[in-house]
């Protein structure tokens, strides 16, 4: 009987092989710039509040972050990438932010979710330090690509971590004692 793990491993395997991924990696990127391009015209400034917590999430440049609000987070035009980014759950119909470059998407629902926020400006700050978009779309399409064990992958797992620690750390300054 196989263990969990190699079996985790079939199904990322199965869920999109290396061919595919080479040749979906670049339309990848090119709709990710597309997508920051529109943020980065489109999109508001941070807030005072929000810059503290994207030096606080490791934003080197936050006078260059831009959030855009939406109904929906846009899947790529794409007919195959946009199957791609459902099934590894990248992006998807329930998708309440993603962050590409200097840009991050909320949806106009979850626009008072601090902790979404911060979790989107944790991952410009991975970007940041991947030396950019280009860098950061294929860092964070094999780390999500090669995460065997059903979990999301060490970014995903950093921009939740951080988020929730800067977000309870607040909570607990602002608690009587």
């Amino acid at each position: 009987m196989p263990s969990a793990l190699s079996e985790a491993k079939y199904f990322h395997r199965r869920m999109i092989d290396q061919e595919k991924f080479e040749r979906l990696a670049p339309l990848a990127y090119q709709w990710a710039k597309t997508q920051e391009d529109l943020i980065l015209k489109h999109g508001a400034p941070l807030a005072p509040g929000q810059i503290a917590d994207a030096q606080r999430g490791g934003v080197h440049d936050s006078s260059r972050v831009r959030v855009l609000v939406v109904d929906r987070i846009p899947l790529p035009d794409d007919g195959e990438l946009a199957e791609a980014a459902r099934r590894a759950q990248i992006i998807t119909d329930a998708s309440r932010g993603v962050a590409i470059g200097h840009g991050i998407i909320i949806r106009a629902d979850c626009w008072q979710n601090r902790e979404l926020l911060v979790h989107q400006l944790v991952h410009v700050a991975q970007c940041e330090r991947s030396g950019g978009l280009e860098s950061f779309v294929g860092e964070y399409l094999c780390d999500r690509r090669n995460c065997a064990d059903f979990r999301v992958g060490s970014l995903e797992d950093e921009a939740r971590g951080l988020a929730r620690e800067i977000c309870a750390a607040d909570e607990a300054t602002k608690q009587p004692a």
